[in-house]
């Protein structure tokens, strides 16, 4: 199967949170750490109002706004400052995958490796990724580029291949 395909800001956004919330029960919290922040900030300053006969106090309630808004804006410079970095991930990629692994073309380099070097991939509406198997590195490739039989095709492929988490 051969894919062509390129990773932009957006995509790889999405690739980062798909591989937060599938690589591990550590990393999932990580990706939901904002959330549960602001659900438990709210959860302590509705509580005690609903015990004690006091006003609830709204500047506390929505005190959250602003700080669980950092966090994600925090969030967005830092991915964008990653993908920065990875000018290989810029520039028009061509994915070849076979039964004994995947080539991956760039203009700068080429890259072959088996399926043995990937734990698992993940998939949602936007990407699929490949999980490495030693380090937190992920292949994305983004569905934009495919057509719906290329990306039957490839998830078929990958579940053959590799475990689906």
């Amino acid at each position: 199967m051969h894919i062509e395909y390129r990773i932009n800001e957006s995509d790889y956004r999405n690739a980062h949170m798909l591989a937060q919330r599938k690589r591990s029960n550590f990393s999932a919290l990580e990706y939901y750490t904002p959330y549960l922040f602001a659900i438990v900030w709210v959860g302590g300053s509705v509580v005690p109002g609903l015990f004690v006969d006091e006003q609830l106090d709204l500047l506390l309630t929505l005190g959250v706004l602003p700080i669980f808004m950092g966090f994600l804006w925090m969030r967005r410079k830092r991915l964008r400052r990653e993908y920065a970095k990875q000018k290989n991930l810029q520039l028009l990629q061509q994915l070849d995958l076979d039964a004994s692994g995947l080539r991956l073309v760039t203009s700068l380099d080429t890259t072959r490796s088996a399926w043995s070097l990937y734990s698992k991939f993940a998939e949602d509406k936007e990407c699929f990724i490949l999980f490495h198997k030693d380090d937190h590195g992920f292949i994305p490739i983004s569905k934009d580029h495919l057509t719906i039989l290329q990306v039957d095709e490839l998830r078929a492929l990958l579940l053959s291949r590799l475990p689906n988490k």
